[in-house]
């Protein structure tokens, strides 16, 4: 047990003035040890420094709890870290206590600190002495820092890296609410929430009212309740007019996720298919005995309950959170449905960046005017930094009231997403930021119109704009920035939790980059188009190297919205190496659909005889082959062989693969002859062609010795086997794999 260096961590806010200071002058006077930070603490490096320096090595926890403190996130993570630590060794109102300057008590969260000790702040001397002489009393009845009583350590977070959005402000009940949905067998005595929920909890709402910035807030916020981690998957859910991923799609996101998942957890994924991660990121899981968050962003309409549910995680430790737009799952998922900001929280929000000096009464309005809806009070906060003059909130108004046929089409287009009486303030409010951007960003905005709701990396935007405007690698990294630097600053993207190199854009700025750039669709097609190629480029070198994945996960979730059908030459190319990217991943059912729809293009638009359809019908055979369809592969492969012969030579490379492919097919099937009689000519022509000690013919003479074996010809096996080494030992190396 380690000794406290403070008996008290003060926690307040910097806008309460005067008071905070005052009183921790006042314990440090009477000989407490007071950790206190005079400075206003903001982006989340700070919280995270704050809490360490001080936090986990006091006694007790005094929260100056004024209405202006569950405003600030950095307040909030404070208390809650302290909450929790303290409530593992019982009444957390033993070691967190809270000093409250208000007439009321209803800014106070969680419900269970509004009847704490100390709980009006002094007023006068000799209010301050009594609180100063009941404080030390208290503090000297423990002995333990918090960090003894629970480890006040941050989690370790997969599938982003949190940032902390300097654009969430609030939402402290919600917070409070959700981790006792997530723990109603623990902490219900909390909050007062009834009955359990199974450990799955669901926020649910309109477009753009911060259901994922609410996730993620929480998941800092009550991180050291989860010692064994953070999951973060994405369902790319959002619920759009272009939003394309079928079942097959959506479940081979999933898998991929998951793998991801089990490799950062350290497992070995080697030759495992989809149901073996799952279970072996399960038994993992259950092996650490830590309880972990499981968020699941972002979940889209109409999935059955089976489907939901696979997206759950996979063990009772993990306590699972879902975002959506859908209210259709309450059966499944206790739910807290996000609504407005609040009107103190609203106002926080709008004038996060320009200063309201003498017009507060303006700024509430126009917060109503919004229907206190966040994303649309977060792009108006940063456009009124563009406004000059006394009045910008005023001025800001009177333009919302004007007359806009634009934005009141666009406001019955975004209906059923945006609060109702408040579409055309909130459309035309998009529409006035996507104006006001540059070139640069109007562009990227025009790609992600057409792109995934996943994040989109700086390399792929500079590799669109080399393609589409033929610039060089400087020019178009320079644009890229241009353009990432004005859609942040506006608000209408978000730094990626992934890496910080990437943006997402929400839907709703997506429908209404579309609905503006009606006159430009030449443009942000000639930018699709570039994206294809860019990303046909970008996946093609790793598709068939699972080591690699993680670096295109992103990358192949915008090739799976772009070109899941294709329509021209560049999609199927783009098809194709999704299709071999879902092949190495095991995920045959829908590399099979890839494929397949590939296939019908190239028929129809290349001709049966087209070396890209021949490739094609080729990788379709071995998925069959892969799923267990013999029957069907060695149809395919016994039509597509001869005329790889005849088109592209005996000895060319396809040529080759589609011959082994149904030498090992024949095989499967138990026609032994007939797969020696394929294997022995292509050790024919390896040997001619490669030479004896290429991998190869080194590869090729191993296969065939195994048919021998099984023919019963072991001489035969072992003689060439011998070889095979001989000739391997006098070229060493690496020996590359045999693709389809």
């Amino acid at each position: 047990m380690s000794a406290a260096e403070y008996d008290v961590f003060l926690s307040h806010a910097w806008a309460d003035g005067e008071f905070p200071q005052q009183i921790a002058d006042a314990l440090t006077k009477a000989g407490l040890r007071v950790w206190f930070d005079a400075t206003e603490i903001g982006d989340f490096g700070s919280i995270t420094r704050a809490v360490t320096e001080g936090l986990a090595r006091s006694k007790a926890f005094v929260a100056y709890y004024s209405k202006t403190y569950p405003l600030r996130r950095a307040c909030q993570w404070e208390l809650t870290s302290a909450f929790l630590a303290a409530q593992t060794e019982g009444d957390p109102r033993r070691r967190v206590l809270v000093l409250n300057p208000e007439n009321g008590a209803d800014h106070i969260h969680p419900i269970e600190l509004r009847d704490a000790k100390f709980r009006k702040a002094p007023t006068t001397d000799g209010e301050m002495q009594r609180l100063v002489q009941a404080a030390a009393k208290h503090v000297r009845e423990l002995s333990a820092p918090l960090a003894d009583i629970h480890p006040l350590t941050a989690p370790n977070w997969h599938g982003m890296n949190p940032v902390g959005s300097t654009h969430f402000v609030g939402r402290l009940k919600e917070m409070w609410e959700l981790h006792s949905l997530l723990h109603a067998g623990d902490v219900a005595q909390i909050t007062g929430a009834a009955a359990a929920t199974g450990g799955i909890g669901q926020l649910q709402g309109l477009g753009g009212v911060g259901k994922s910035l609410l996730a993620e807030e929480y998941a800092l916020h009550f991180g050291a309740a989860y010692p064994g981690g953070v999951f973060w998957l994405r369902a790319y859910g959002n619920d759009d007019s272009k939003a394309a991923f079928g079942p097959q799609e959506r479940d081979t996101l999933r898998a991929d996720q998951m793998l991801r998942m089990a490799e950062w957890l350290g497992i070995d994924t080697q030759n495992l298919t989809a149901e073996q991660i799952e279970g072996a990121l399960t038994r993992k899981i259950g092996s650490e005995g830590k309880p972990c968050l499981w968020v699941v962003d972002d979940v889209p309409n109409g999935l059955n309950g089976d489907a939901l549910r696979r997206w759950f995680a996979p063990h009772s430790l993990a306590r699972t959170l879902i975002t959506t737009r859908s209210r259709e799952y309450g059966s499944l998922a206790r739910g807290i449905d996000l609504s407005m900001l609040t009107p103190d929280e609203a106002y926080l929000l709008l004038t996060s960046r320009c200063a309201p000096v003498g017009q507060d009464k303006e700024v509430r309005l126009l917060a109503e005017d919004l229907g206190r809806h966040a994303l649309a009070l977060d792009a108006t906060a940063s456009a009124l930094l563009s406004y000059s003059g006394d009045e910008p909130y005023r001025k800001f108004r009177e333009e919302l009231s004007s007359r806009d046929d634009d934005a009141l089409e666009l406001s019955a287009e975004l209906a059923d997403a945006l609060p109702n009486g408040h579409e055309k303030s909130i459309a035309q409010t998009m529409l006035r930021s996507i104006r006001n951007l540059g070139e640069e960003g109007l562009d990227f905005l025009r790609l992600a119109s057409v792109m995934a709701v996943a994040p989109i990396s700086a390399s792929l935007v500079a590799s669109v704009l080399m393609e589409v405007d033929g610039l060089n690698r400087d020019e178009a990294e320079q644009r890229q920035r241009l353009a990432f630097h004005d859609v942040t600053k506006t608000s209408l993207a978000e730094v990626a939790g992934e890496k910080r190199d990437a943006r997402t854009v929400h839907t709703l700025v997506s429908r209404a980059v579309r609905f503006h750039e009606k006159a430009s669709l030449q443009r942000t097609q000639a930018l699709r188009e570039a994206a294809v190629k860019s990303l046909r480029f970008g996946i093609a070198p790793m598709a068939d190297e699972q080591r690699l994945h993680k670096h295109i996960e992103f990358d192949v979730a915008h090739a799976r919205q772009l070109a899941s059908i294709p329509a021209s030459v560049s999609e199927a190319n783009l098809v194709h190496w999704v299709g071999r990217y879902d092949f190495e991943r095991r995920a045959y059912a829908s590399a099979r659909a890839l494929i397949e729809r590939e296939l019908q293009f190239r028929r129809n638009h290349q001709g049966p005889e087209h070396p890209d359809t021949l490739v094609s019908m080729h990788v379709l055979a071995a998925t069959l082959r892969a799923q267990g369809e013999l029957s069907g592969a060695r149809k395919l492969l016994e039509e597509v062989l001869p005329v790889f012969c005849r088109v592209q030579g005996p000895e060319h490379l396809d040529t080759r693969k589609a011959m082994s492919n149904l030498a090992e097919t024949l095989r499967c099937q138990g026609d032994l002859a007939g797969a020696r009689m394929l294997q022995e000519k292509i050790l024919e022509i390896h040997r001619r062609v490669l030479g004896p000690e290429h991998p190869y013919t080194f590869n090729s003479m191993l296969i065939l010795a195994e048919t021998l074996r099984d023919q019963g010809d072991l001489a035969g096996a072992d003689n060439l086997k011998e070889e095979a080494y001989a000739n391997r030992r006098r070229a060493p190396g690496p020996i590359p794999r045999i693709r389809c």
